[in-house]
């Protein structure tokens, strides 16, 4: 911080000394603000959440193919893959909690979403995905 201001005021003098006071209080609340978040436990735990990716649309010889996932969704499913279920084409994914609240908020008939396990099951992802029937929507 030190060098911004220094940076930002250059040769003049006039109000630097109280432009580097200003700052002293300032980043210290800041750094006390992310001591007490760094302090806290996590509250939000990371979640177990099924997804079926959506078939790739027919396009004809000439056409561009278009991909049905946002870039955000494939970046998720690409970053937090933990089991893949070809046959079905379904992917288990341990995500952040807010990550989990996107995805089930976006899920759609052609990419249905769900959490695995909500009881806590410790059965690996593997057998969870297998097990999971996403044309009902429910764990059979």
């Amino acid at each position: 911080m030190y060098t911004v201001v220094s940076d930002a005021f250059g040769r003049r003098r006039k109000g630097k000394p109280e432009a580097h006071a200003a700052f002293r209080p300032l980043t210290a609340d800041w750094i006390r603000q992310a001591r007490e978040e760094a302090g806290r436990p996590a509250t939000a735990p990371w979640q177990l959440v099924a997804v079926k990716a959506p078939a790739l649309p027919r396009t004809r010889h000439s056409e561009p193919e278009r991909d049905p996932l946002t870039p955000w969704e494939a970046s998720v499913i690409a970053t937090y893959q933990v089991a893949f279920n070809r046959q079905a084409s379904t992917t288990a994914l341990l995500v952040p909690h807010l990550v989990a609240e996107q995805l089930l908020a976006c899920a759609s008939d052609d990419m249905p979403v769900q959490r695995l396990a909500p009881d806590g099951s410790a059965l690996p992802a593997e057998v969870l995905l297998e097990q999971w029937d996403h044309e009902g929507l429910t764990r059979s």
